[in-house]
């Protein structure tokens, strides 16, 4: 359920009422009497307030975030069309988080262009539109020899664009081998965009052949979406949470003219981990 319908749902309240009777904030520098007024008329708002969302069996934050998430049972299966296997299809099992989306109808496809990258980036800085950005090229990854700053790591950073329909009828963006830590709920007015941020870890087993020792890597992930346009960004790398924040509050993001809905999209699954290729 979006908010419109929700609201709607409320008789058309306006939201900002809803609003301002949850986040109501004390007056300060009021006259005694009118001091005692105020603090009536804030009860009463909050005692509606709550008994609204409590009917509603809502969150007043939940009205406005559009994120859902959970971890999935370990034994719990997510399939994708896969051509290359007999089968047609690959499956895949013990994801670390499943992120989740309200349904929409239609997305509009977005396209974005970096406005500021970290200094040891600035070979990949331009003026292109994009709808997917890698640094992996910065990296030594155990088999190139990367940049200095980059040496050890998998992937410095990597920026994609994706449309919510993709996720109707049950779909769900996966991590599916990095382990998150605490995961944080922001919402960014400049940009109009709910946010997801967290830390995520992964260990990778040794490869004898190729001469890699077995490795533990460390990321930071931020999901920006737009949940009455329907498009979500991705940014996850370890160029260190505070850069990572830079380059997302610095996006330039801007629609294609294409609307997309679900059955523009073969499979209602992804996995959202920082890799290469």
């Amino acid at each position: 359920m979006n908010r419109e319908t929700l609201f709607s749902s409320m008789g058309d309240i306006d939201p900002r009422y809803v609003a301002e009777a949850v986040r109501y904030a004390p007056e300060e520098a009021l006259p005694p009497e009118r001091s005692k007024h105020m603090r009536s008329k804030r009860i009463l708002s909050l005692a509606l307030a709550a008994a609204l969302i409590v009917a509603l069996g809502f969150t007043a934050y939940g009205l406005y975030f559009g994120f859902d998430y959970r971890r999935p049972a370990a034994e719990e299966t997510f399939s994708i069309h896969w051509d290359e296997n007999p089968e047609g299809s690959v499956t895949w099992s013990d994801a670390k988080l499943a992120v989740t989306f309200p349904e929409l109808e239609e997305s509009r496809e977005i396209e974005f262009r970096t406005g500021w990258l970290p200094e040891e980036m600035a070979s990949l800085q331009s003026d292109a539109w994009r709808q997917y950005f890698t640094a992996e090229t910065l990296s030594d990854n155990g088999m190139r020899e990367g940049t200095a700053v980059y040496q050890g790591t998998m992937q410095p950073l990597q920026i994609q664009s994706y449309c919510t329909v993709q996720f109707n009828q049950g779909g769900a963006m996966l991590l599916l081998y990095q382990t998150p830590g605490e995961i944080r709920e922001e919402h960014w007015d400049e940009q109009g965009v709910d946010v997801l941020l967290f830390h995520s870890t992964q260990h990778l087993d040794a490869v004898p052949e190729y001469n890699v020792p077995a490795r533990d890597f460390a990321f930071d992930n931020i999901l920006m979406l737009n949940q009455e346009e329907g498009w979500v960004v991705k940014l996850v790398g370890q160029i260190g949470e505070e850069q990572l924040r830079k380059v997302a509050e610095h996006l330039e993001i801007r629609p294609t003219g294409n609307i997309l809905r679900s059955e523009d999209f073969r499979d209602r699954f992804l996995f959202f981990d920082a890799g290469v290729g």
